[in-house]
């Protein structure tokens, strides 16, 4: 996965290239792997998958996640899930960023049960974060793209 070309820009959607998958959203089971490498904010420009749940992992380059709940900061080796049907758009903080993006098809993401390693396991509530709320009162025309 490289950087796109010195003088082109590329946001967050077109950078992204398929890798592996397995079943499909036809089929309402499986998941893609898939890989990012962007340099541009996507400028009045909004996604959403109507296939599934989206984990985006940077794995260099903090990105800013706008959703319809507020924004949130990833940084590199932290994950983002994005659920089935919520816009988002990726603004990029370090001027490049890449990493991995996991889609799956049935059900969703969920934090996992805290199981026989203790009164906590693995998954401490404090170590999840969730959007600041945010709004921008403004009326522009935005492009909306739907993977279906």
């Amino acid at each position: 996965m490289q950087y796109p070309a010195e003088g082109t820009k590329v946001n967050f959607i077109e950078g992204i290239t398929s890798m592996a998958g397995a079943g499909g959203p036809a089929l309402k089971d499986g998941l893609s792997i898939l890989v990012y490498a962007c340099n541009a904010n996507m400028e009045k420009e909004a996604f959403y998958s109507s296939d599934g749940d989206m984990l985006i992992v940077p794995q260099e380059g903090a990105i800013l996640v706008k959703t319809e709940f507020g924004r949130m900061r990833v940084e590199h080796l932290e994950i983002c899930v994005i659920q089935r049907g919520i816009k988002f758009s990726v603004d990029v903080i370090e001027g490049k960023s890449k990493g991995y993006i996991t889609e799956i098809y049935k059900g969703h993401f969920v934090i996992p049960d805290l199981g026989p390693i203790g009164s906590n396991g693995l998954a401490n509530p404090r170590d999840f974060e969730t959007p600041v709320a945010w709004y921008e009162d403004i009326e522009e025309k935005w492009t909306i793209i739907n993977k279906f």
